[in-house]
């Protein structure tokens, strides 16, 4: 077999690789688009993303002002032993509800009652000492000093006697009101009363509470603190919804603005009628702001906020996603208030709604709107 050499050998035999390589190429390219062919059928018939959407609620609400404040006992008493002695009773526990008029301590009552029968006995020894001096006197027996001295005797005897009741009276200490006491500061046996200041125990009203707040200056002068303050706040445990609250009437405004801060103080008086608050506790006081005026209510949860503005993804007639602007009110519950931008027939996205965006089509789920206030 011939072979070809020279400088024509090699031109042949490149052009023959040259060939195969092409060759490859073709049926790689017709691989591929076979694939693609394959392959499209699938990608049309795959499914949409699915959302879940609600229609906006409508209802009539009234704006208000949602403020934070702390519950204070209504009164306070500081109970203290007036008289010195061995503490003999402690008529309740710690913490406990106790009654107007009940017990608490008792002070070494024997004592002050022996004491009170004695000055008794003086002043009944004076008593009549005055009554034999005033019948001697009629009788020009007597001199007047001799009854003015026993007329001084009686009166200095009433006095201690008088004294005697009352100390005897301070053995017992009896709660002022009804109300919640703090810890006991002493124990049965110890010697008490040996300073005007031995603090026993702390007894606090909590039926009503007190619920102290402020209020920002422009805030107030919305509201119409100045010139027709609003009658009743409503007040309620962080976590559960207003309605869930207890009205309570507004029977405190501070004579003055604290110009350091700009704020007023403010306080309510809450019937608390379970005793679920105590005081320090915090919670959430609402005033009422401005009239009633109706609303779109959503999902808080919907909304998107970003530095432009509120907005929220509605669905379309053609299950097409969009983006609208909306302009917001206050909270009612979980639902926020739509003033502008929505109309009722309107299907807002409120599942889902992370994997997809504008301009994409969907199927929808509907959803009931949850947490109406």
């Amino acid at each position: 077999m011939a072979t070809l050499k020279g400088t024509g050998g090699r031109t042949a035999h490149a052009a023959l690789h040259e060939a195969l390589r092409a060759l490859c190429c073709v049926a790689w390219l017709a691989a591929l688009n076979a694939c693609h062919e394959s392959n499209a059928p699938a990608a049309e018939n795959a499914p949409l993303p699915q959302v879940s959407v609600v229609r906006p609620e409508p209802r009539e609400v009234r704006e208000q002002l949602d403020l934070m404040g702390s519950v204070a006992p209504s009164a306070t008493v500081t109970l203290v032993a007036r008289v010195q002695g061995v503490l003999k009773d402690i008529g309740f526990a710690d913490g406990a509800h106790v009654k107007q008029g009940q017990v608490l301590f008792r002070i070494e009552p024997d004592t002050y009652r022996a004491q009170l029968v004695y000055d008794q006995a003086a002043l009944d020894n004076a008593e009549q000492e005055l009554t034999r001096q005033k019948q001697l006197t009629s009788d020009n027996a007597t001199s007047e000093s001799s009854l003015q001295k026993a007329q001084t005797t009686r009166d200095q005897a009433l006095a201690k006697r008088d004294m005697s009741r009352i100390n005897l009276g301070y053995t017992e200490i009896r709660a002022p009101f009804a109300g919640r006491i703090g810890a006991r500061a002493f124990d049965v046996g110890n010697v008490v009363g040996g300073s005007d200041s031995t603090k026993l125990a702390t007894l606090d009203r909590i039926q009503p509470v007190y619920v102290n707040f402020t209020l920002n200056e422009r805030d107030a002068n919305r509201i119409g603190l100045f010139t027709q303050a609003p009658h009743t706040v409503r007040v309620n445990v962080p976590g559960t919804t207003p309605q869930q609250g207890e009205d309570a009437a507004l029977e405190f405004v501070d004579t003055r603005v604290d110009p350091a801060s700009g704020a007023i103080k403010l306080r309510a008086d809450v019937a608390n009628r379970d005793a679920h608050l105590i005081p320090g506790m915090s919670v959430e006081v609402h005033i009422p702001a401005g009239a009633p005026q109706n609303v779109l209510l959503v999902p808080d949860t919907a909304l998107l906020r970003e530095q432009a503005g509120a907005s929220v993804l509605i669905v379309n007639a053609g299950n097409v996603i969009e983006k609208r602007s909306v302009a917001t009110g206050g909270l009612h519950g979980s639902l926020r208030a739509i003033t502008a931008g929505l109309a009722q027939a309107d299907r807002v996205v409120t599942g889902g709604g992370l994997s997809v965006t504008p301009g994409m089509k969907v199927q929808t789920v509907d959803a009931a709107v949850q947490g109406r206030s």
